[in-house]
């Protein structure tokens, strides 16, 4: 008896409340081993999924490769520095450069460098794999005729003879062709060549087919702008790192570094260009300017041959003086009129498709440099957006259209600015022209002559010194374009491995193991959060604060229970007939009130139906029986009566016709098979067994059955379900109560604790029915009670076998 030396509960009301509220809060490791036991093959195999679903993912997910190349921007002019010449090219930030290797422009030209005009793939029955650099057999696309046929998957079926023939859609493409012919169809020229003929045998098993893709340009850009990616290394340096992925490694390396190679390129044309556009405008004015110097100076040599004049420096010294000034600010004015005259020229003559690029040098050194250039930047920007923006966008989207708005007002913005300046100097020039002719008038007495000379040196010398500014500008632009090294150059040429950055095979195997072992623990806890079954006397014990008296254990039937569900008298040495015999001593040792050798009451009940609580009355009033005392079973479950299934007898009489009057004891009292085991059965259902149950009567009989038996069992109704044996259960010597293993809710517990607490039934008692031994054949989850059993030679209904660790655990 597993409480029968602890302590009766104290009764007070604090301690009973206080256990109720803490009622199933602690943690119980032992439960939750159970659980994860238990639950031993659904952990293998969720990680076994895991680590199959990881394999598959691995097996058949294309491999991502990268290669990444380091850029360092840079540039010097020394010849700027020397010679403190203005900067005729843009200083671009290392921002702007960015979106220069990042516009479609740029990535346009770096995929022409590379042989992917036509892409060649081999399909086999899972995965699909791209041949690059070399390919089984080749392509060559003399000419497109029909533009759909871009981008299309087009299949190469290969036959024995030499011949083959295209299919697209599932159609054939074309007619039966040779290889090495050229052939044109409606779609596009063409010639195939095979370079590797063994692949035909792979072709003819059907393990693997060949098809190939004519791409388009556009098509490849974006593809490439996708997989590019470009990020800033060391602002202070300006290095930038370009990194690109893609499944096939050749690939991602041959364009990393064609990317690289091609911004350079760009880089050096534009700057190029700028130069020989400066140089040549240099040359256009030397001309117009040679020409008007040479005649300048033919007609001075003739003035003084005609008139005979040598030298009248000295006679015109302050004549000079006066005018000189004048003459230099002509001069300026000139120059610059026919700056702004030309940057009008080119902006009229190409329109809006005119490279502000090129412009910015032509005012350069002028008044006007800083605010014209300014606008002539914004202009530019404005013409850069749109340029990357025309790929992704159509022309007639409201974008393009709001930028064309804006670049044509710029535009006259800035012819409006150029006119103005105009404007300004002509209006300058004409106020000189004026002081000038004031001073000729006040110097009228001077000869007709030495005026008419001072005309021409000063028209000669005019010409002269714009002549000699041409020439030192087209020598200092022309050393400093020697002197200009773009140091813009690649410090790691590639930056690659053979090996795949995606996926990540270690990473994604500890991720799935980790995530299945997660899981597992989630789902055991959760079970472990929801579990609400008694699994063990411990529990009782343990929630019910030793407050219950446990009398034993029940091991569970292995078989199927015989419908008489007397088990004691099939196997009396097996280990559920030694357990009833347990339970019979125990209840020896509780006594039956104040005469412990006289009748006793035993009541039998339960918290709902299917705990076992007839099986236990039946089995314990035979093993009762077989020990010589006179015992008899009362079914007093009216509502669902099983005592006459288990002794095989019919119903037509029983409780419910005996507590009505309308039989008597003795004709309702039958014998067992098993001697010394009589039994009354519950009659026929009653509309009102409650009622009948607290009747009088029902004393009485058990009054007389005292005097015949030595101990009546009443089987009960489930206190649970209906209150019908709650009196029965107040008036027993014994009253025991029924709990099923892994069937009654641990909340059942409750329930008996408030029939001690609250009802003064200290006398009950508990009986863990339905004990799975084999799960823990050490005992030591459901306390002692039959472990000692199984050393005294009694065996159990089913040939015991020897149980490793192992299939301890699987059994579990």
């Amino acid at each position: 008896m597993q409480n029968e030396d602890t302590p009766k509960p104290s009764g007070h009301l604090n301690d009973y409340q206080e256990r109720i509220s803490n009622f199933g809060n602690e943690f119980d490791p032992g439960l939750f081993l159970h659980i994860l036991r238990k639950n031993f093959f659904l952990t293998a195999l969720i990680i076994a999924v895991a680590l199959t679903a990881t394999f598959l993912y691995l097996r058949y997910t294309p491999p991502v490769y990268e290669a990444r190349t380091i850029i360092q921007l840079s540039s010097s002019d020394n010849a700027k520095r020397i010679l403190n010449v203005n900067q005729f090219t843009e200083d671009n930030s290392l921002l702007g450069e960015i979106e220069l290797m990042k516009s479609k422009l740029l990535i346009a030209r770096a995929v022409k460098r590379l042989p992917l005009e036509v892409t060649y793939f081999e399909e086999g029955e899972i995965m699909t794999d791209q041949r690059y650099p070399s390919s089984s057999f080749i392509i060559e696309v003399l000419s497109v005729q029909d533009s759909s046929i871009l981008d299309q998957t087009i299949y190469v079926k290969f036959s024995r003879n030499n011949s083959y023939h295209l299919e697209m859609g599932g159609f054939q493409v074309g007619e039966v062709e040779k290889i090495a012919k050229i052939v044109s169809n409606p779609y596009f020229t063409y010639k195939l060549m095979v370079v590797d003929p063994n692949y035909y045998e792979r072709i003819e098993t059907g393990e693997i087919s060949f098809f190939f893709v004519i791409n388009r340009p556009s098509t490849l850009a974006s593809k490439f702008s996708r997989q590019l990616a470009i990020k800033i290394l060391n602002n202070t340096a300006k290095t930038i790192e370009l990194s690109v992925r893609d499944n096939n490694p050749g690939i991602a390396r041959d364009y990393v570094v064609a990317h690289a190679e091609e911004y350079l390129e760009f880089d050096l044309e534009n700057r190029k260009l700028s130069e020989k556009n400066i140089i040549k405008f240099i040359d256009s004015q030397l001309d117009t300017v040679y020409r008007n110097l040479r005649d300048s100076e033919l007609q001075l040599n003739i003035y003084k041959t005609e008139n005979r004049i040598s030298n009248l420096e000295n006679l015109s010294g302050l004549y000079f003086e006066y005018f000189r000034s004048f003459d230099e600010e002509l001069l300026r004015i000139e120059l610059e009129e026919s700056l702004l005259k030309q940057v009008i020229k080119t902006m009229n003559e190409a329109g809006s498709e005119a490279d502000v690029y090129h412009l910015i040098p032509l005012i350069s050194g002028s008044t006007y440099e800083g605010s014209i250039a300014a606008m002539l930047e914004q202009l530019r920007n404005m013409l850069v957006t749109r340029e990357e923006i025309q790929f992704d966008i159509k022309e007639t989207s409201r974008r393009i259209q709001s930028l064309d708005y804006s670049i044509d007002i710029q535009e006259k913005l800035i012819m409006e600015s150029i006119n103005a300046a105009l404007n300004k100097l002509i209006e300058r020039r004409n106020f000189i022209n004026a002081k000038i002719r004031d001073y000729e008038s006040e110097f009228g007495a001077i000869p007709a002559k030495e005026l008419e000379f001072a005309r021409l040196k000063r028209l000669f010398d005019i010409n002269e010194k714009y002549y000699t500014i041409l020439l030192e500008k087209k020598t200092q632009y022309s050393i400093s374009k020697a002197g200009f090294v773009s140091e813009n150059r690649i410090l790691e040429r590639l930056l690659s491995s053979n090996q795949p950055i995606s996926p990540n095979k270690n990473l994604i195997t500890i991720g799935a193991l980790l995530l299945a072992v997660l899981l597992s623990l989630g789902i055991i806890f959760l079970k472990y959060i929801l579990h609400n079954k008694i699994s063990g006397v411990n529990e009782i014990i343990k929630m019910s604060n030793a407050s219950t008296t446990v009398l034993g254990i029940i091991p569970k039937y292995k078989k199927d229970i015989p419908t008489s569900q007397l088990l004691i008298d099939k196997n009396p040495k097996s280990m559920i007939a030694e357990s009833f015999r347990n339970l019979r001593a125990n209840i020896q040792f509780l006594g039956s009130g104040d005469d412990p050798d006289g009748p006793r009451v035993i009541a039998i009940t339960s918290t709902t139906s299917g705990e076992g609580k007839t099986f236990v009355a039946i089995n314990l009033a035979g093993i009762m029986a077989y020990s010589g005392r006179k015992v008899i079973i009362i079914d007093l479950d009216m509502r669902k009566p099983k005592i006459h299934q288990g002794f095989d007898s019919d119903n037509l009489e029983g409780m419910s016709t005996l507590l009505i009057g309308k039989s008597d004891l003795k004709s309702c009292i039958r014998s067992g098979k098993v001697d010394n085991l009589d039994f009354i059965t519950a009659g026929p259902i009653p509309p009102n067994p409650a009622e009948l149950i607290l009747n009088k009567r029902m004393h009485e009989i058990l009054a007389q059955l005292k005097e015949l038996y030595d101990v009546i069992i009443v089987d009960n109704p489930p206190i649970g379900l209906v209150t019908d044996g709650l009196p029965i259960i107040k008036l027993a010597d014994n009253p025991i109560y029924i709990f099923r293993a892994d069937y009654s809710r641990k909340q059942y517990i409750q329930m008996v604790d408030r029939l001690i607490n609250e009802n003064n039934l200290h006398k009950l008692s508990v009986v863990l029915n339905c004990v799975d031994v084999d799960r823990h054949n050490d005992g030591s989850s459901y306390g002692y009670g039959y472990g000692y059993s199984q050393g005294y030679g009694y065996y159990d209904d089913e040939e015991k076998k020897p149980t490793s660790l192992i299939r301890r655990i699987f059994k579990s």
